[in-house]
């Protein structure tokens, strides 16, 4: 028997496997689910992480047919797209130079670079991966939110039981694990939620297996509910109507499921959240917001100071990042994409990029549309993806779902999906010449180095930078302290 090892085919498999897809994808799922830095917030440890992904990437698209994959990515966006981003990215890079804290908005600048990088990487690979790649990217998603609900299961009966016997309250927070704020959270659950379902819709071909298929979805729109995330709701409902509107037979069906399954968490979080504890004489503290309904939580004055912004720097901003710097002590960002842009990359570059991604966007409904008419035998992933980026896209006008580290990798994940299956529909077949690799490679590389420039001298001081903040500026409840995230915890830079 020959068991020589054939290394013209180990090379093909290697070159096969998309292991840069399989390197965010395993971020998204330990992101929420493991505590990356056990001494550090679980905002800097995730950061940590998406470094340390974004440095895998890197040397995976040092291999030649990794970077070449990337640049044809890159190649089949029509040419007015391509200068368009070239033309935002420059502004944003002179911004940065002329800003007032040059390293901090190189290092966003830099990190903006790697995360569309990373699209590109993403979307060839799913050129090459095919529909498998689907499924298991699917799969994957339902894994991770299902150790997450596993993880909350726990936690709830931990408080029921051992609670009273230490004095503790049922507190509806402590569900809510695995992110600095529990909106974090939310950013999460809008862009998983629409695929949480699929699994049961394709594979549930016996009543035990539709059971166990829901039961996860079902727990999520649970904690939904009982999160008080007004953003989240707002994004999950524009998902829905974005569904409506272009997914045609199939994303109606998609859509029944999703409320049935609404109508199973709120069932679920009546039951085991509102009348458990009372049952059992439990005092309990819960998220509800019903009272703020129509609140804007301080984001107007964040709205209003960020149009100052651009007011008074209109063509460049005031540099990338900086709104962390220049703004009132309320928040580090203005919790609305269009209007950071506007302020801290200057209105030039603010048009181009909310016109690029409302194209891409419309674009990609376009794809939806012709693919549930040409088959609506079946729920696509497509389906799923559009009610995940319109919500994103919803929610990015009332939080930070562009600035955060785990919602920033998951769209990585999920825009270059998106456009790996555009790309497929409209066979695509571009090359990037040798001048289009080595500005992709020169590109990355430099964005590499001046993220590395910003980061390292923080990475020792984290804590301490958190502390000196907080001595500075002591909370009025030293329970809630007023650190605002932003690249890291402690996210105001001065």
């Amino acid at each position: 028997m020959n068991h020589s090892v054939n290394l013209p085919d180990l090379r093909r498999a290697w070159q096969g496997t998309p292991w840069i897809v399989l390197a965010v994808a395993a971020f998204v799922f330990l992101a929420p689910n493991v505590d990356l830095a056990t001494a550090l917030q679980w905002h800097d440890g995730q950061r940590l992480g998406q470094l340390l992904l974004l440095g895998v990437v890197l040397l995976l698209l040092g291999a030649p047919h990794n970077l070449r994959a990337t640049a044809d990515a890159w190649s089949c966006l029509r040419p007015w797209v391509r200068w368009a981003w070239s033309m935002a990215l420059a502004l944003g890079l002179v911004s940065s130079v002329l800003a007032a804290l040059p390293r901090w908005a190189l290092l966003e600048w830099g990190l903006l670079c790697l995360l569309l990088t990373g699209v590109f990487a993403v979307a060839a690979q799913r050129r090459t991966g095919g529909e498998k790649l689907d499924g298991w990217l699917v799969l994957l998603f339902y894994a991770a939110a299902t150790a997450y609900t596993v993880s909350s299961a726990v936690i709830y009966m931990t408080m029921l039981l051992a609670g009273p016997a230490y004095g503790q309250a049922f507190n509806v927070l402590e569900m809510y694990h695995g992110f600095s704020n529990v909106r974090f959270f939310g950013y999460l659950q809008t862009m998983l939620l629409p695929f949480l379902l699929l699994p049961a819709m394709w594979w549930g071909t016996t009543l035990t297996r539709r059971i166990l298929l829901w039961s996860v979805p079902i727990a999520w729109w649970m904690l939904v509910i009982g999160s008080g995330s007004r953003g989240t709701w707002v994004a999950l409902l524009v998902g829905m109507i974005a569904v409506l509107l272009f997914a045609g037979r199939p994303g109606r069906f998609w859509m029944r499921w999703q409320l049935a399954a609404l109508v199973g968490g709120g069932v679920c979080y009546v039951f085991f959240v509102l009348l458990v504890p009372q049952w059992l004489a439990q005092p309990a503290v819960y998220l509800h917001r019903t009272g703020e309904i129509m609140s804007l939580s301080l984001r107007e004055l964040l709205w209003t100071e960020a149009l100052q912004f651009a007011w008074q720097q209109p063509w460049l901003g005031i540099g990338p990042m900086h709104y962390a710097q220049a703004a009132a002590r309320v928040a580090a960002h203005p919790h609305n994409a269009v209007l950071q842009w506007l302020a801290e990359w200057g209105i030039p570059a603010a048009l181009l990029l909310t016109a690029l991604c409302a194209t891409a966007g419309l674009a990609f409904a376009g794809h939806v549309r012709r693919v549930v008419q040409a088959d609506g035998s079946r729920v696509p992933v497509q389906v799923a993806l559009l009610a995940a980026l319109a919500g994103a896209a919803a929610q990015s006008m009332v939080d930070g779902i562009l600035v955060m580290p785990v919602s920033q990798t998951l769209l990585v994940l999920l825009c270059g999906w998106a456009m790996g299956l555009y790309f497929e529909e409209r066979r695509c077949t571009a090359q990037g010449d040798i001048f289009g690799r080595a500005a992709v490679a020169v590109v990355a590389l430099a964005a590499a180095t001046l993220v590395a420039r910003g980061v390292v001298p923080e990475i020792g001081r984290i804590a301490e930078r958190e502390q000196a903040y907080l001595t500075a500026y002591p909370p009025e409840n030293p329970a809630l302290p007023n650190l605002m995230p932003r690249f890291w915890t402690q996210g105001r830079i001065e």
